[in-house]
């Protein structure tokens, strides 16, 4: 027996040397946040629109791989991969719970679908109505105690009994909101506190959000495991595309990303230089990208390193995407 364990101490050793650290890292996490190249997503796999028209082509939109709080190991590979970024935690999750960050996503992605159907059912001939709102996203750890939740609708505002607006509110004010939450109306009375000298904050993050009231064309959301408000623009010009005789495909994948508000604007987004990689990677023929928050200008950065056929193009607004396919000639370049 002795023997034995004197045959494999060396090998015993060397293999402790090596699990041992191995563990550590693969356990210990760190402070930092990975997004990696993604996956692009078919619309028609979780927005079913019930039409008379079948596209030859189809739209895609785009999301990432995520990750918050990665292990050492991770952040060891992610920073040897020039297609992997790795970032410190924002100052700002120092003021929040970060597991309320996707609860937001999942929130922003309800929005992100009903305004998608909105925009793209109201650039059609078919009737929707519709209404928007103001909701809680996110909350702060300076809110006061037991007021405010993510997903409350944002009924009124009130100072000294009189309505306001929320850009309104003063520092050292007292409100009283009026808010919907599971359909019961509940008063709750919050200051906008001084947090520190640069900052004075009710301790919210709110916007708005929109929800379709009735309708004529039927259509069906299907549950999907991304979330985020990205894939809006690409959604709505899927939506318009399956109640429109002219296929705005022309045969070919479609993709992109920016977020789509009420009056048809395009909003920037995260990662796009991830984006672009995963969508190279899956033979998208035409990828929109926003001129917000300057993504086209990093999108274009990525994109001149790669040896692609993809065409990127700019858009502010829904409408400068569907005139772009509208008017779309095999052969156009990048714009």
């Amino acid at each position: 027996m002795k023997q034995s364990f004197l045959k494999y101490k060396k090998l015993i050793i060397v293999f402790l040397l090596f699990f041992i650290p191995l563990m550590f890292i693969s356990i210990f996490k760190v402070e930092y946040n990975l997004s990696a190249p993604g996956y692009n997503d078919n619309v028609n796999q979780f927005i079913v629109v019930n039409s008379d028209y079948e596209a030859i082509g189809s739209f895609h939109t785009t999301s990432i791989i995520s990750l918050k709080g990665i292990t050492y190991l991770q952040y060891l590979i992610g920073s040897a991969e020039r297609k992997v970024f790795v970032t410190e935690f924002p100052e700002y999750y120092d003021n929040l719970i970060v597991s309320d960050l996707k609860i937001m996503s999942y929130l922003m992605k309800d929005d992100s679908l009903y305004t998608s159907l909105i925009i793209g059912i109201e650039n059609t001939d078919y009737q929707i109505e519709y209404e928007t709102y103001l909701t809680v996203y996110l909350t702060w750890n300076y809110l006061d105690e037991d007021t405010l939740e993510i997903g409350d609708k944002i009924v009124d505002i009130k100072r000294d009994g009189v309505s306001i607006n929320v850009s309104e509110i003063q520092c050292l004010d007292t409100v009283v909101f009026t808010i919907l939450r599971d359909d019961e109306i509940l008063d709750f009375t919050v200051t906008k506190n001084q947090v520190t000298d640069e900052l004075c904050s009710v301790g919210i993050s709110i916007s708005n959000f929109s929800n379709i009231i009735s309708t004529e064309v039927e259509y069906k959301l299907i549950d999907s495991l991304t979330s985020g408000p990205s894939g809006g623009l690409i959604q709505a010009l899927y939506i318009y595309n399956q109640l429109s005789d002219f296929d705005l495909t022309h045969g070919l994948k479609i993709g992109g990303t920016g977020t789509i508000n009420i009056d048809g604007t395009v909003g920037g987004i995260g990662s796009i230089e991830q984006k672009i990689y995963t969508s190279d990677m899956n033979n998208i023929d035409i990828f929109f990208v926003p001129f917000a928050s300057g993504n086209y200008d990093d999108a274009m950065e990525v994109y001149n390193t790669l040896n692609t056929d993809m065409i990127i193009v700019g858009v502010n607004t829904f409408d400068d995407a569907l005139n772009y396919l509208l008017n779309y000639e095999d052969g156009d370049n990048n714009e």
